[in-house]
């Protein structure tokens, strides 16, 4: 008999679980395994399979919103790009995950959710190769930042590196997970990723900073590009210059403002990265309106 491995709630954010559970994880009873609805204690995951074989794999992570998945079709595109970058097939097709998930949502009757989507290199013969791929769909309680973050701003810790297929939302999170102890003791939110003089994001969100001339800046390729991120950008033409360009590192010194986007934090101002105080160490007035033009176009979602 195979040996497997169970699955505990999972989301995009730090958080630390006090037991006994609370009574919104308690309202998880599923997760849905290739199709099926499975009670949460009984999902398994084979040992031969290829993410834990060799960590390959890849996921998407999206909110539900009034009981309904928070830009569906967008999300289902970026997993479709994730899986022709990753070279696995989905099994399933796009109607049939969409159906899958609207079934694990009423299931577990949550209204306000995140939703974890993984594929995995499936059962591999000899440990290397892929294999037909698990799709996995795990529901956990809707993640929430503290205000102060959010009023006050964060900091990131810089860290020379680029992620390999970065156009790919893969499983791989070797660096981020493995500088968490210098992350934490130096009071940062996230890492920020730079190499040969570019900026180009952090383990878990995409990066943004404001010129004194109120040009919003982005990195416009190796980058995962996030779907809050591709909202702001769109939010952002509306109303100010936008360059989706490379991002010097240089150009942190004089940036005004700085900020993140990613599903779980929305836009969160960033305030330092290192001991460089960006701006004048407080949220901006364009990260702040940015963040409420996104807040709109999420409510006005029926």
């Amino acid at each position: 008999m195979q040996e497997v491995f169970t699955f505990s709630p999972d989301c995009e954010c730090l958080t630390h679980h006090s037991s006994p559970l609370t009574s919104k994880e308690q309202m998880i009873k599923y997760y849905s395994i290739n199709g099926e609805l499975v009670p949460k204690e009984e999902a398994t995951l084979g040992v031969t399979d290829l993410a834990i074989q060799r960590g390959y794999g890849l996921f998407d992570y999206f909110l539900v919103k009034k009981g309904q998945p928070l830009f569906f079709e967008d999300y289902l595109d970026r997993l479709e790009r994730s899986s022709a970058l990753m070279r696995l097939q989905l099994p399933f097709s796009r109607e049939e995950i969409k159906h899958q998930i609207m079934q694990l949502i009423r299931a577990n009757g949550m209204q306000e959710a995140g939703m974890k989507l993984i594929l995995t290199g499936g059962y591999s013969p000899d440990g290397y190769a892929p294999a037909q791929p698990n799709l996995i769909i795990l529901q956990s309680p809707l993640p929430v930042y503290p205000k102060t973050k959010y009023e006050e701003g964060v900091k990131l810790m810089l860290f020379e590196y680029h992620r390999t297929l970065p156009s790919a939302k893969s499983i791989n999170y070797l660096i981020g997970v493995n500088l968490l102890p210098e992350m934490q003791a130096a009071g940062a939110e996230d890492i920020l990723f730079h190499a040969n003089g570019n900026i180009y994001e952090t383990t878990r969100a995409n990066f943004f900073i404001v010129k004194n001339d109120n040009t919003i800046v982005t990195a416009g390729s190796g980058v995962l590009m996030g779907i809050t991120r591709l909202k702001t950008v769109e939010l952002a033409k509306r109303h100010f210059n936008i360059e989706e360009r490379e991002v010097k590192l240089t150009e942190l010194e004089t940036a005004k403002e700085a900020f993140l986007t990613s599903s779980t934090k929305g836009i969160m101002p960033v305030v330092r990265v290192d001991d460089l105080v960006v701006g004048d160490g407080k949220p901006g007035a364009v990260t702040k309106r940015l963040a409420g033009l996104l807040e709109e176009e999420v409510e006005r979602i029926p």
